[in-house]
């Protein structure tokens, strides 16, 4: 039995903004590759169920991650750790703070803290 193994190495942060959407909408990873499988996506990219949900743990830890600086967006600017192009940054900011704005700038959204769901 013979496996394909692909590796991609870049310091480009990848954010996928489907998953994003279903980070923002509290979705669990079990919900979100669920809807991801529904939504057609293994037929679209020809990969497997497993990848699939890596790829959405790691996108998820991504946005765990992210969130702190999405609460103050000139930090998320002057930050190194995600290489991230300024425009894909304020797509993120836009719509994190268009998901959660009307709670104000605590960013309380009535969970306990942290992202729920992961």
């Amino acid at each position: 039995m013979s496996s394909d193994l692909d590796v991609f190495v870049g310091n480009t942060t990848l954010i996928d903004e489907e998953v994003y959407r279903l980070w923002l909408d509290g979705h669990s990873v079990a919900e979100a590759v669920a809807r991801r499988l529904r939504g057609g996506v293994l037929e679209r990219e020809g990969t497997s169920v497993a990848v699939l949900q890596s790829d959405t743990r790691d996108h998820y830890r991504t946005f765990q991650m992210l969130e702190r600086l999405l609460h103050a967006p000139p930090r998320l600017l002057q930050q190194l750790l995600f290489q991230i192009p300024p425009e894909r940054q304020a797509l993120l900011v836009q719509r994190y703070w268009g998901h959660w704005g009307h709670w104000g700038d605590t960013g309380d959204r009535g969970d306990s803290g942290g992202h729920w769901g992961y």
